[in-house]
């Protein structure tokens, strides 16, 4: 959205207030899920795919159908993720908020001593590698499996020893959503998008490939 935008004011004011490291405004189980969403997001959903094969009781054919479709899914996500984010160089909440007296809209106030919970990744934050890695593997698994109800069980690489129980896709789609922003590390913005880029890209690749064949 443009700088001036209502939708960029309010998804400004909304991560300088949520994703600061000294938020007064953040619960403390909204840090716990953004904590759990900061580590890699690789390592996480395949830990979860993995589990899917022995909840689901998969044969070999049916469980390399399953990583198939949810990583080639993915991988290309994130392939368009990546393109977007040089192409449009988006800056972080951080240099945002430090230099919103220059990005020509009232409604932004600067603080030059913002910090977000963790450190902004190296690279251009829109649209988001998290949500849209997330929102691949989820619905890829959706659709293999024909049901919202993924009973999915997930680590964290960022807090050990930790895991969430997720009844639905939907549902961890959501805390990647916020959990992104509470870290301080996006916008709203940044993570639907990538949400929905996962999502689309997925459906488009469901409808054409890794289908079952003879009966399968």
């Amino acid at each position: 959205p443009a700088l001036t935008s209502r939708r960029y004011t309010r998804d400004f004011n909304e991560v300088k207030a949520f994703g600061s490291a000294t938020s007064t405004v953040r619960t403390a189980a909204q840090t716990s899920t953004a904590l759990f969403f900061s580590g890699l997001a690789n390592v996480q959903l395949q830990a979860a795919l993995r589990d899917q094969v022995t909840l689901r009781q998969l044969d070999l054919v049916d469980a390399a159908r399953m990583f198939a479709a949810a990583d080639m899914s993915a991988a290309d996500t994130i392939i368009s993720v990546w393109y977007a984010k040089y192409v449009d160089g988006t800056w972080r909440p951080s240099t945002a908020i430090h230099l919103a007296d220059t990005d020509g809209n009232p409604a932004t106030d600067p603080d030059p001593s913002w910090v977000p919970l963790r450190p902004d990744p190296a690279y251009p934050e829109y649209p988001s590698g998290y949500n849209g890695f997330a929102a691949a593997v989820t619905r890829g698994l959706e659709r293999v499996f024909h049901t919202r109800q993924l009973q999915l069980t997930v680590i964290s690489t960022a807090v050990p020893n930790v895991q969430r129980h997720y009844d639905t896709g939907s549902a961890l789609r959501q805390d990647v959503v916020d959990g992104r922003m509470w870290l301080g590390v996006h916008f709203r913005f940044g993570d639907t998008a990538a949400r929905d880029m996962g999502l689309r890209l997925t459906d488009w690749t469901l409808d054409r490939y890794f289908q079952p064949v003879h009966g399968r």
